[in-house]
């Protein structure tokens, strides 16, 4: 939570040094968020790892991993504007997430539950109403996310070879939902800031852990989310 509040501090702050530009009229009189624009993000939030093991065989309540992290990213997008009405499409991509949580059931005999996002990005529409020079909208699409996901027996000795102990694993691409709200501010004539609460959740993901009955539903589930709260600044350029 601490990182959140500093991380929204330091944005307004950056805000407030650079509000001396001077701001472009728009068709309705406040600022033009019309056209191009790219710039960078820096996000903190609430990361959660659920996970369900099907046959109990490491722990029939498997553990909800759930901590606060953060990522920086780049993002990309284009507005168009109508009277008051701001609409457009946006897309970025950040650095992940992770968690990760040991359950020693004796010694060091136990399992390795962890949930990472290696990288995430999103394409999202977005559409809003310009009040002034501060523009409110709202947003939605979908979320690709470099999933890695394991949940993989420890034996006594330390050892979790993969070949040797049962071990699910979930390394791939997971398409999930993306949507948030947010108010963006001018920070100069070709430049401005967006303070954005985003939602993201991935569907379920599962694997065999059983190696040796490969053909069992000896399984785990994953499924992750996140809340996130955003800071960007991005440059603006000539219209599309």
């Amino acid at each position: 939570m601490r990182l959140l509040k500093s991380l929204m501090a330091a944005g307004v702050a950056v805000a407030m040094s650079l509000t001396a530009g001077t701001a472009a009229a728009g068709p309705s009189g406040g600022y033009d968020w019309t056209g191009p624009y790219a710039g960078a993000v820096a996000s903190a939030g609430l990361f959660t790892v659920e996970q369900e093991d099907y046959w109990c065989w490491y722990a029939c309540n498997a553990p909800t991993l759930q901590d606060w992290d953060a990522s920086i990213g780049v993002q990309v997008g284009n507005n168009w504007q109508s009277g008051n009405f701001v609409y457009g499409v946006v897309a970025d991509w950040s650095t992940g997430f992770e968690q990760t949580e040991n359950v020693t059931f004796s010694g060091s005999d136990g399992v390795i539950w962890e949930g990472k996002w290696n990288s995430y990005g999103t394409i999202r529409g977005r559409a809003g109403i310009a009040a002034g020079d501060a523009l409110v909208f709202a947003t939605a699409g979908i979320a690709i996310i470099d999933a890695d996901y394991r949940a993989n027996e420890v034996d006594t000795g330390g050892d979790s070879d993969c070949a040797t102990h049962d071990c699910a694993l979930f390394n791939d691409t997971s398409i999930g939902f993306a949507g948030g709200v947010g108010v963006g501010t001018p920070v100069g004539d070709k430049m401005h800031m967006t303070f954005e609460y985003l939602y993201i959740g991935t569907p379920w993901e599962k694997d065999i852990y059983n190696t040796a009955n490969a053909g069992t539903d000896d399984y785990v589930s994953w499924t992750t989310s996140a809340h996130i709260g955003r800071v960007s600044l991005v440059w603006e350029f000539d219209g599309l």
